[in-house]
């Protein structure tokens, strides 16, 4: 009997095409998160792509848990039903695939993005914006969440609904 290879999801993407430009790409943030890990994947593909135990990162309810790892530290992986939904930081050190992080300005981010860019009000700062690109399928996204000042606060990257919660694990 001949082995049944699985095709990784961003090389499914990539091959469906258009979608490369906002892959999980190492260290970069993009549609499917952060890689080696990509939104979708079971708990145990996450920790085995990672080489590390997922482990608790705050107290969260059960059908639902943002983990962390020391093998990406500052990242919140949220799982939910045993699967992977997203990617989080606040962390610098991490950035997109077209080269923002956590620190820059939106100003930034709209060149970058352009009409592309999808803005809304954020609920939590009078002037604050969550700002969002949307995969060719409206399947994943990377949401960035800006403060007062007009600057990147958060990144995340995942599946759609759970990629736009602004609390990791609800709406």
């Amino acid at each position: 009997m001949a082995a049944t290879r699985v095709t990784p999801l961003w090389l499914a993407l990539l091959a469906a095409g258009g979608a490369a430009a906002q892959t999980a790409d190492k260290d970069r943030f993009g549609w499917l998160g952060l890689a080696p890990v990509e939104s979708g994947q079971t708990l145990q593909q996450a920790e085995a792509a990672l080489g590390a135990p997922l482990q608790p990162a705050a107290a969260t309810p059960q059908r639902c848990q943002v983990l962390s790892s020391p093998a990406r530290p500052g990242v919140g992986y949220v799982v939910a039903e045993g699967r992977v939904t997203r990617m989080e930081t606040r962390d610098r050190r991490y950035v997109t695939v077209s080269g923002l992080r956590v620190g820059d300005d939106v100003a930034k981010v709209r060149r970058i993005y352009g009409t592309r860019l999808d803005v809304r009000p954020h609920p939590y700062f009078a002037k604050g914006q969550v700002l969002a690109v949307y995969s060719p399928d409206r399947r994943f996204a990377l949401v960035m969440e800006s403060d007062d000042a007009g600057r990147i606060v958060t990144l995340r990257g995942g599946l759609v609904p759970a990629v736009e919660f602004l609390e990791g694990c609800s709406g």
